[in-house]
């Protein structure tokens, strides 16, 4: 059974996954990251969460806001579903230290405008 959602509801859940994802790892090294198999585990169900949602965004929504990199989005998520074997710990520590701070301000300010907007019509 398929249920219709807003889309401004899917950037609220990639929101949320970026963001408990920069809490889970604010106090911690890289080194503390390595060694913490829970935390670990609990980005990689984020970026699952994180890759689901950005794949239900309409198109045409995407194409108008390539400030995200959408597909690298979807990828990374894929890769860690399907090719897990290959996460590479020091290449995500990279991109969360890097990328994810300004794509939660970018998402926050998505959803924002979505919402005032109310462009956030069911998908």
């Amino acid at each position: 059974m398929s249920e219709k959602r807003a889309y401004a509801l899917f950037l609220y859940d990639m929101a949320c996954a970026v963001d408990k994802i920069l809490e889970y790892t604010k106090s911690l090294s890289r080194q503390n990251l390595l060694e913490n198999e829970l935390v670990k585990d609990a980005i990689l169900r984020n970026i699952q969460v994180l890759g689901d949602a950005a794949k239900k965004v309409p198109p045409e929504f995407i194409a108008s806001h390539q400030e995200i990199d959408w597909k690298g989005i979807a990828g990374l998520r894929d890769i860690i579903t399907h090719q897990y074997f290959r996460v590479d710990w020091n290449i995500l520590w990279t991109t969360i230290q890097e990328d994810l701070p300004p794509l939660s301000s970018t998402l926050h300010s998505l959803l924002e405008r979505s919402l005032a907007d109310d462009n956030g019509r069911s998908v």
